[in-house]
């Protein structure tokens, strides 16, 4: 006895597998990659379509403290929302001073028009872990790069095209490139958040931003970048967090199959 297949189902799949067709991965890397085994340093280099990362800091001594691991929620109970296989990228900037803390990773292939770069990042609001503390306003998050300038912390926006975050003083993400408003309109959540930017020209983009906690997606379409020339890198930072930690993971590059 011949069985039948709906038609709606055949079309669900077929449309499925097109979506599915339409790009490919070319680069992507998360915390839980074999890598990463143990400690996250400069000769580090997980994943794929990445270059090997570069890892800066600006603050080490009794009073002062700035670094990179690997984090997962049994001990660090704040991870609760961007973590993958119970892993996450974690940096820490605290003490007496403005700490700092910023991680550079060049692409193997520049980001060209089509395609989307997307992340996952998680914070804590900022609050002193010690009574003194450098009064000048915080910041944490990521900057999409024309050049790879990753000799020292200073250099975290050189040539920055794109500069995603969260920002002492600010309630909601800002969002800083060639467009007029940088106020995201998506409040600040400490269950983290995923961003994509997708390339629709040489100096325009889409964004989305997904809070973890309750998946709602917001649109910003056809918002400008600082520049046209093509994106060769990326930075993220935690500037002077202090009490919290901060966390990324889930780095991905989506090109179109043409």
């Amino acid at each position: 006895m011949k069985s039948h297949i709906p038609l709606a189902i055949i079309l669900t799949v077929l449309g499925s597998l097109l979506v599915l067709a339409d790009a490919t991965n070319i680069a992507e890397d998360d915390a839980s990659q074999s890598a990463y085994a143990g400690q996250w340093d400069n000769s580090k280099n997980g994943g794929t379509g990445f270059s090997a990362w570069t890892l800066t800091t600006e603050g080490n001594d009794e009073n002062r403290h700035s670094g990179f691991y690997i984090a997962d929620p049994k001990n660090n109970p704040d991870l609760n929302g961007i973590q993958k296989n119970d892993k996450a990228f974690g940096l820490f900037a605290n003490g007496s001073g403005f700490e700092q803390a910023v991680a550079y990773r060049a692409f193997d292939k520049p980001l060209q028009v089509g395609d989307s770069f997307s992340f996952m990042m998680e914070n804590g609001t900022f609050e002193k872990k010690f009574d003194k503390d450098d009064p000048t306003p915080g910041s944490i998050g990521l900057v999409l790069r024309t050049g790879n300038a990753n000799s020292s912390v200073a250099d975290y926006n050189k040539d920055a095209t794109f500069e995603f975050g969260y920002y002492q003083g600010k309630a909601n993400y800002q969002i800083y490139d060639g467009s007029d408003n940088p106020d995201s309109g998506v409040a600040f959540v400490d269950s983290g958040i995923s961003v994509t930017v997708t390339l629709t020209g040489a100096d325009t983009y889409d964004l989305e931003i997904q809070t973890m906690a309750d998946k709602k997606v917001t649109k910003l379409p056809g918002r400008k970048l600082k520049s046209s020339a093509p994106i060769q890198s990326m930075a993220i930072f935690d500037r002077n967090g202090e009490k919290y930690d901060a966390y990324f993971n889930q780095f991905q590059v989506a090109r179109e199959n043409k």
